[in-house]
């Protein structure tokens, strides 16, 4: 079998995350996305996710679960702070 060259090192799930956050826009308004504060969190916290994407006007997240963002209309949760 022959030898694999070297993989780059990966950044962790967090840093890739934030990345993809700065791309991803709210299906419904096209609002940006960022991951949810600590605030944000204990919001939702009566929600299942691995975690959340906040809409910029922080009315709305999405969960994040299993690593993947759930963008899908039906997913929006209303977020009161």
């Amino acid at each position: 079998m022959a030898d694999l060259p070297d993989l780059p090192d990966l950044p962790d799930f967090h840093e890739a995350l934030q990345a993809l956050s700065s791309l991803l826009r709210c299906p419904i308004t096209g609002q940006q996305l960022h991951i949810a504060t600590p605030q944000e969190l204990r919001a939702l916290s009566t929600h299942s996710g691995d975690g959340f994407l906040v809409r910029e006007d922080q009315t709305a997240a999405y969960p994040v679960v299993n690593g993947i963002p759930s963008l899908l209309p039906e997913s929006l949760i209303a977020l009161i702070l």
